[in-house]
């Protein structure tokens, strides 16, 4: 297995915590620190019910914003019920085993969680695993935000319980990383780093998944053979706004990947970005894909972009007519690869990438310190331009570190996931140490806006 960037009573949080440090900056999508929860309370954050919080690797927030879930490493799935004025109320958890109290599950699909996503008619949550549980999770959703578990796809229809998960016809999820679903909720593709795959699954009426095939580098496990191996470390992925475009972004390759989606939501690669041209692929203006694992797609589907775990950089990409990425201009820090320099040095190890759906900014989450794992954290905040450029705006970090907004409390050890609620009020990371931290954001209608550099 590779070394991953990820591995490596009601509560309530009450309105005196929403009243938290301010952004230097009050305009559009400038971030006020509201609080946190953590397992056992460390840091002063609000201790949840059960402690069921961990290396938070995926966070993601209902269509409608009244439910946020998170995604822990150590296997589980928490939600939090959001109320008016942004606080968030601790509302339950599943546990393989029924850890820390939580809701056991029939099948132990949910160790090693690494991310999930919530479908686009809010009814059905899905979960990823990676080593060793190689499991794709349903749990289905009901209007209060509630979950019951309705089952898992693993490799070889392993895990325990009284049957087995379904056994798809390829072994294509070694090591899942990452889920994506359409946005007519039709399909689901799920990225696996061990496989260095993407693989589908068409989705039922009632969320049921079905497996319908996979594209892995030299056609491993019988998918299918792309024209370029630039599936290495395939790490996370992202569907278009208008459905026709998939991309992924791998963490061996160094790559961003193309594929042409089909109304039936079958995928055709098309080509792909590399640093230095790297597996015959298209070479970027700046060698800034370094460690490519997080991806995001601005609303209006014109601008893509990819955080870089080694680069410690944010590459911008403009999506032309039919999906093709051009090359955009990047921030890193102390401006490496020639890039645009981030000013303060909070985008080392980045990991975590969120546009704000008003698509006027742009969210990153970042490991920094001197070590991955368990380092001081960073949350940067950009200006994003009409024409998808971007602008550094500031970050937050423990203790002021960097330079950055310091937060009333250091609930930001080693960012791992961020994610943007869909009312854009609210911004949620979740860290390596335990916590989840909440930020309020700054809102108003996208107009033109004078533009920024790269």
């Amino acid at each position: 297995m590779r070394p991953r960037s990820r591995h490596l009573a009601g509560l309530v949080l009450a309105a005196a915590l929403l009243v938290g440090a301010a952004a230097a900056i009050a305009s559009t999508g400038s971030l006020t620190y509201q609080g946190c929860i953590a397992n056992a309370g460390i840091d002063d954050c609000r201790e949840p019910r059960h402690n069921s919080f961990g290396n938070n690797v995926g966070i993601a927030p209902s269509p409608d914003g009244s439910s946020v879930y998170v995604a822990a490493f150590e296997g589980t799935v928490t939600r939090l019920q959001r109320r008016s004025g942004g606080s968030l109320a601790y509302r339950g958890c599943f546990a393989d085993e029924g850890r820390h109290g939580c809701k056991d599950i029939l099948h132990d699909s949910i160790d090693s969680a690494t991310g999930l996503a919530v479908s686009p008619d809010g009814a059905s949550v899905y979960v990823t695993s990676g080593q060793h549980t190689n499991a794709v999770t349903r749990f289905k959703r009901d209007s209060t935000g509630r979950l019951r578990y309705r089952g898992c796809t693993a490799n070889g229809g392993a895990h325990a319980g009284t049957r087995g998960c379904a056994n798809p016809r390829r072994n294509s999820l070694d090591s899942n990383e990452a889920v994506a679903i359409s946005p007519n909720g039709s399909s689901v593709y799920v990225v696996s780093s061990d496989s260095d795959s993407i693989t589908r699954f068409n989705r039922k009426a009632n969320g049921g998944l079905v497996y319908r095939g996979c594209i892995a580098n030299r056609g491993a496990h019988g998918c299918v053979k792309p024209k370029h191996d630039s599936l290495g470390g395939a790490f996370d992925v992202a569907v278009s706004p208008d459905g026709a475009s998939v991309y992924v972004a791998s963490l061996d390759g160094d790559s961003i990947t193309r594929f042409n989606r089909a109304p039936d939501g079958s995928l055709a690669y098309n080509d792909c970005v590399a640093n230095a041209g790297a597996h015959g692929c298209r070479k970027p203006d700046h060698d800034s894909l370094g460690g490519a694992d997080a991806i995001a797609i601005s609303p209006d589907g014109v601008s893509v972009y990819v955080a870089s775990l080694r680069g410690g950089a944010i590459t911008r990409f403009t999506r032309l007519p039919g999906g093709l990425l051009e090359p955009g201009g990047c921030f890193a820090d102390g401006g490496a690869h020639d890039c645009r320099s981030a000013k303060k040095g909070s985008l080392h190890a980045a990991d975590g990438i969120a546009v704000s759906a008003d698509g006027r900014s742009l969210y990153t989450s970042a490991m920094t310190g001197p070590t991955v794992n368990g380092g001081a954290g960073a949350i940067t905040w950009f200006d994003r331009h009409l024409d998808g450029s971007l602008g550094f705006r500031g970050c937050f970090a423990d203790a002021g570190k960097y330079g950055c907004n310091e937060p009333r409390l250091d609930s930001l050890g080693s960012p791992e996931s961020i994610a943007v609620g869909p009312n854009g009020a609210s911004v949620y990371v979740g860290s390596f140490g335990r916590t989840f931290s909440i930020f309020g954001r700054a809102g108003g209608p996208l107009k033109d806006r004078a533009q920024g550099a790269r």
